[in-house]
């Protein structure tokens, strides 16, 4: 009993040490890798074509002046948000399947969905100062937990396009949070991802004050991720 105690306790021991020096590269190198899965996540899941004619007809509000130059834009609340829900419907539904294991569109060797929920494995000398020791030692896996909601907004950007035209640009904004879990490690990371759902030439010149381009975004869709 003494011999198995002794194992046990200089085992958490030397544990605990460890990770109390590399807690820090840990988590910076699990940020990394956590935020090139999620922003190839996003890409996989949202397509150009998500969003149908029919959803995108009238969703901006383009103000010209006498002289046809584009004073600014505006949206149009209701079908800016029925595409952000559209959107973030999509999301919430792929969030599921990675925490339930049931997503198999993943290219990655070190993320991966099971149905006790996303798992990132890394190796245990993965912070060594050392670059040759950083892929050795036994793998550590932390869970990773979507927290909090996913937060979508339309923003848009016109800029010059020839002679007397513009590009109209539609870009949807998601704002995912994730938590890093482990006995000893709690973190959180924010990804930030645009995806462009629509693009359109029309006429009208961007006046020089704006620096040929015009930008606006509109509110927020939050939508708890449970």
């Amino acid at each position: 009993m003494i011999i198995v105690f002794l194992i046990f306790f200089l085992t958490y021991s030397l544990l605990k040490t460890y990770y109390k020096y590399v807690k820090e590269p840990l988590i910076v190198s699990a940020k990394v890798k956590l935020e090139k899965f999620t922003n190839n996540f996003l890409s996989n899941s949202i397509s150009y074509d998500i969003l149908n004619d029919k959803n995108l007809e009238n969703i901006l509000v383009i103000n010209k002046n006498k002289n046809g130059e584009i004073l600014y834009v505006d949206y149009n609340l209701d079908k800016a948000y029925e595409a952000l829900e559209i959107i973030t419907d999509v999301i919430y539904e792929k969030i599921n399947d990675l925490e339930t294991g049931y997503y198999s569109d993943v290219q990655d060797e070190e993320i991966s969905p099971t149905p006790r929920g996303l798992m990132l494995k890394m190796p245990l000398f993965v912070a060594s100062n050392n670059p040759l020791l950083t892929s050795f030692g036994p793998d550590i896996y932390t869970r990773i937990n979507f927290d909090g909601a996913v937060l979508t907004n339309i923003k848009s950007q016109i800029t010059e396009y020839g002679y007397n035209n513009a590009l109209v640009e539609l870009f949807v904004t998601i704002n995912i949070s994730e938590q890093l879990l482990t006995p000893v490690i709690k973190d959180k990371i924010e990804v930030n991802y645009d995806v462009l759902v629509a693009s359109k030439v029309i006429n009208g010149r961007v006046p020089e004050f704006y620096d040929g381009v015009i930008e606006n975004e509109s509110a927020n869709l939050d939508i708890p991720i449970t």
